[in-house]
């Protein structure tokens, strides 16, 4: 005589609390009732109306670290961020800011340099002109010269 594999139903039931109940029902009458809770850990079991109570696991150790406050970790991402951002963009900011100094002072220079040639230029001229000056008085400091005699000799 062949025995049959006996079949069972399972069925899972949500309990008020948020865990669940899960109830195997076999084909020759017999009834297991496991109860979970809602983070998953077993209860009790139950065979037929017979109640076993499976103790909790244990809670784990207190951690010898203590928790943060809320909102720590992110106010610290901010503050090492924004230290970060700034020491990389300060040396580039002064360096844009020398760049354009550069630019306004090499202009200044370039406006010096014209006002330069345009007063050299100008003191060129005016050299020519008093060399002109001066040689004008040369010449007529000689014809008064060669002319004295002549008129000194007449009034003698």
């Amino acid at each position: 005589m062949q025995q049959e594999p006996q079949e069972a139903k399972m069925e899972i039931q949500s309990r008020n609390d948020g865990g669940k109940s899960i109830v195997i029902r076999r084909n020759d009458g017999t009834e297991q009732r496991i109860e979970l809770s809602n983070s998953g850990d077993v209860i009790t079991s139950s065979v037929q109306g017979e109640a076993v109570t499976v103790a909790p696991p244990p809670p784990p150790p207190p951690s010898r670290r203590k928790e943060l406050p809320g909102g720590l970790v992110e106010l610290v991402a901010i503050v090492c961020s924004m230290v970060a951002i700034s020491s990389i963009f300060t040396p580039v900011a002064k360096a844009w800011a020398r760049r354009f100094e550069k630019r306004a002072e090499l202009q200044s220079q370039q406006a010096i340099a014209q006002r330069l040639g345009a007063i050299e230029q100008a003191i060129e001229t005016v050299a020519v002109e008093v060399e002109r000056i001066s040689e004008g008085q040369r010449f007529t400091a000689k014809l008064l010269a060669e002319r004295a005699p002549a008129e000194m000799e007449r009034v003698r």
